[in-house]
């Protein structure tokens, strides 16, 4: 419980923190904020650039960033009306195959229910 505790503190003050910034207002003040946190981040990345020796791909730009959210949106959105539209479906083969087995199972019992009622008489 108290790792959740603390799990919930660290994103409520992260969320806290960006609504703060003005992340999520309007989109240019956005990209002000991801330039100044790349001028930011820069002196950081050189040094560690220097100690370790694999080179680390430059930071996505604003538009490949959008294009990937969009996008990505768009498939997270077409999946879910494309869910709704396939329920019907699956809700009746799903009735379907429930109905075979709770028939085929009572069948079943029928039989072995008089195959020992036979043996008793």
């Amino acid at each position: 419980m108290l790792k959740f505790g603390i799990k919930s503190a660290i994103l409520g003050s992260a969320v806290y923190y960006t609504i703060d910034r003005g992340v999520w207002k309007d989109s240019d003040k956005t990209a002000a904020i991801y330039e100044e946190l790349e001028k930011g981040a820069s002196p950081y990345v050189g040094e560690l650039k220097k100690q370790i020796p694999y080179e680390l791909p430059p930071l996505p730009s604003n538009d490949r960033i959008s294009y990937l959210f969009q996008y990505n949106w768009n498939c997270g959105v077409k999946s879910t009306f494309r869910f709704l539209v396939d329920l019907p479906t699956h809700t009746s083969n799903a009735v379907t195959k429930t109905y075979d087995l709770i028939s085929s199972s009572l069948a079943s019992v029928e039989t072995n229910t008089s195959k020992v009622e036979e043996k008793a008489k």
